[in-house]
């Protein structure tokens, strides 16, 4: 894992879109795995400047919340529709997306492992970190899930958005596994924004622990940590 501690939040998301540009020039159909919140806004609004490049690059949804709808404001869905698939012009048929609502949910995890599979090595998987130290909606547990998943989240990740807890049920999410983030070619890794200091500490570390589902990244050859945490 490479770390690099740059002065703020616009270094940080200038920084991480400097490696993607690059990655895509070299490669301008790539699989790219995209992240949602606040952690890669800046970085998607930085990715516009060269919008030309990626033209031929195709993406998947790293993960969704369950019970709220794709086209609340709030779910992942509308986030990477607004900042990232339409400002860089990105069409259905290089996306891939997936509904944790769905009736046959099965098949839907099943589709979308199979083509996490069928297309692996993904070539950039964008990550941020959850206060408790969760990637994607890979939460601190016993073990942790190597395919793509339903998870239950953790109360703190809950807080996101008080609906995600008015279901039958309780609050889940979808997300790809710890083997498809592990297979990814490079891991750009994002930590920013309050309270991550006691899970970034954890991190750095080196002790690898399911109570810590970002620690696996050090068993991972190509990881960019950037941060704005002095």
């Amino acid at each position: 894992m490479r770390i690099s501690r740059v002065a703020n939040y616009q270094e940080l998301s200038a920084l991480a879109a400097s490696y993607i540009v690059e990655e895509v020039k070299a490669k301008p159909d790539l699989l790219f795995c995209a992240a949602t919140g606040g952690s890669p806004t800046g970085m998607y609004a930085e990715m516009r400047k060269e919008k030309e490049v990626f033209h031929q690059m195709r993406v998947i949804k790293m993960d969704e919340w369950g019970i709220i709808p794709s086209e609340h404001p709030d779910s992942c869905e509308s986030y990477l529709q607004k900042h990232l698939l339409e400002p860089l012009d990105i069409p259905a048929n290089r996306y891939v997306s997936f509904d944790p609502n769905s009736a046959v949910p099965e098949k839907e995890i099943q589709r979308i492992e199979s083509y996490i599979q069928a297309n692996s090595p993904m070539d950039i998987c964008i990550l941020g970190l959850g206060k408790n130290g969760h990637i994607a909606f890979n939460e601190p547990a016993e073990f942790l899930q190597p395919g793509f998943h339903k998870a239950t989240l953790a109360e703190s990740t809950i807080q996101h958005d008080p609906a995600l807890s008015q279901g039958a049920e309780p609050a889940f999410g979808w997300c790809v596994g710890m083997q498809g983030i592990l297979q990814s070619k490079k891991i750009i890794f994002l930590v920013t924004g309050k309270g991550k200091e006691a899970a970034l500490e954890q991190i750095l570390t080196k002790q690898i622990s399911t109570d810590c589902p970002a620690s696996f990244l050090w068993l991972h050859s190509n990881v960019e940590l950037i941060t704005d945490y002095q």
